[in-house]
């Protein structure tokens, strides 16, 4: 894939124009358009955005700060990517930042937070229950990474901790450009024997599993319940991470599962 969709959507009038790039760099990332190990040229960049190197330059260095690229001697700007080790780190980050947001927002939580958290739930319920083939269901997945955001966000907004909230997101586009990645790629796990309609029924039937774990969670915040929500959370994060941890390492590659 190339920058050049990328580059058709962006504004050349905009009076923040590193913003405007490194939000389109990102989205080519998180998209896979941008695969991990490969080289940004900025001068190419440039051209195609049809801007100088310096808000170009301005981006890399705020993505290089989200760890999405690094800078690699002898090879420049380069996407990273994630080892199984780098990935357990995730989620260690993840469950001990997101506790302490949901135990914060636990006690602030209104009827207004739980209505718009559980909008995101059943938005998610509506959209999973018309997946019935395999294409569709990869579409769910494909695009779990923004569904499951907007639901963590609403749900972590009442601790009113914009700094916290701001890492946890970053630490969610991490895990969910690897989910995208592994989605794009085939499981060697798999048995080959096992169909399609086998794995779609199993993996829509995870989601649902999953979706019913973020309505717990927006329960237990509704009634001001901070323990209970920690508790739930773990098995949503530490719990389910563990496992895949393993199955990465036995698999012996750095792409994670859809997960929690």
């Amino acid at each position: 894939m190339s920058l050049d969709s990328y580059a058709a959507k962006f504004p050349v009038s905009s009076p923040t124009m590193t913003s405007s790039v490194a939000r389109l760099l990102r989205q080519a990332i998180l998209e896979g358009a941008l695969p991990g190990g490969s080289v940004i040229r900025q001068e190419e960049v440039a051209r195609k955005f049809g801007v100088s190197r310096v808000p170009i330059r301005e981006a890399l260095l705020k993505l290089e700060g989200e760890g999405l690229v690094e800078t690699q001697p002898r090879k420049g700007v380069v996407v990273t990517v994630l080892s199984t080790d780098d990935f357990e780190e995730i989620l260690e980050m993840r469950f001990a930042l997101e506790s302490l947001a949901i135990e914060r927002a636990a006690q602030r939580f209104s009827a207004a937070n739980t209505a718009a958290a559980m909008a995101v739930v059943e938005q998610a319920r509506t959209i999973l229950k018309s997946k019935r083939n395999l294409d569709l269901a990869h579409e769910f997945e494909s695009r779990w990474g923004e569904l499951n955001w907007s639901f963590h966000r609403r749900l972590y907004e009442p601790a009113g901790r914009p700094r916290l909230l701001a890492t946890i997101e970053n630490l969610q586009q991490l895990f969910a450009r690897h989910l995208r990645m592994h989605i794009a790629a085939p499981d060697p796990r798999l048995p080959a024997a096992r169909s399609l309609r086998e794995d779609t029924a199993a993996n829509l039937q995870e989601w649902a599993a999953v979706l019913d774990e973020h309505e717990q969670m927006v329960r237990a915040c509704a009634a001001h319940d901070g323990a209970t929500a920690v508790a739930v959370l773990k098995h949503h994060i530490s719990d389910h991470g563990r496992e895949l941890v393993r199955r990465l390492r036995e698999a012996g590659t750095p792409a994670p599962d859809p997960a929690r």
